[in-house]
């Protein structure tokens, strides 16, 4: 008994820190992971490169699992709205992974800003709309 009393308090205690995923932790995992490429974009320096290819998938994991852990939460508002940002993730990801790093890594940089700027871009403003929708605007 006192064994189930102590477990059942430190349970109750680490639940202080577990969070439910939220809009604004997507928010900010997709703009890590952008901000990070665009980083990579610019550089020139294959160690920087590197590191900063680690960051992106990082904040990619991320996002993958914030979005995942919101369509499963039954309190969730707008299923539509998180699986849009789910699917032109995946073609954002699909694009960045078999496009722009090769292209940096290549040492195509201009390529790889061309598709950035453009395609990526797009879809960029639409996640961003999403999660918008989603209030996302109010993140500190």
């Amino acid at each position: 008994m006192k064994n189930f009393l102590i477990g059942g308090m430190i349970a109750i205690f680490a639940m202080q820190w577990v969070q439910a995923a939220t809009i604004c932790d997507a928010r900010e995992a997709l703009a890590d992971a952008r901000l990070n490429l665009m980083f990579m974009v610019m550089s020139m320096d294959k160690a920087e490169q590197d590191a900063l290819k680690v960051e992106i998938d990082d904040a990619s994991t991320e996002l993958e699992k914030v979005i995942a852990a919101m369509l499963k939460d039954e309190n969730k508002t707008d299923d539509g709205q998180l699986t849009a940002v789910q699917n032109t993730w995946a073609a954002f990801k699909n694009t960045r992974e078999t496009e722009i790093v090769p292209a940096i890594y290549a040492g195509d940089n201009i390529k790889a800003i061309g598709i950035a700027t453009g395609i990526q871009a797009e879809r960029m403003d639409t996640m961003n709309g999403s999660i918008q929708a989603l209030n996302g605007d109010n993140c500190n």
